[in-house]
């Protein structure tokens, strides 16, 4: 019998990071096709780079704070959507290993 797994431990990991919770779950090949998604997606929208930019401007004063919001948040959305659905994956997942 396959090692119970907690759901909201596998939802929690692949909050953090996409594909996290798959790997908690022992799904090595899916695990690795949400974080290769997850990276790929990012790096092509530039989504990290553009956050670091804004957090460095609001919270520590520095140059470089003109960002179209609009623009970022409609990046962020595949970003989004990705993490829900490795989130829902993986609780779905733990939860039915543990049965």
């Amino acid at each position: 019998m396959p090692p119970s797994h907690s759901s909201k431990v596998a939802a929690l990991l692949s909050a953090v990071l996409p594909g996290l919770g798959q790997f908690y779950n022992r799904q090595w090949t899916k695990g690795t096709g949400f974080l290769v998604a997850t990276l790929i997606i990012d790096a092509g929208l530039g989504v990290t780079s553009e956050t670091i930019t804004v957090f460095q401007h609001a919270f520590l004063g520095m140059p470089g704070g003109n960002v179209d919001v609009r623009g970022f948040v409609l990046r962020m959305l595949p970003l989004a959507a990705i993490a829900m659905w490795s989130i829902t994956d993986a609780a779905r997942t733990a939860r039915r290993q543990s049965n």
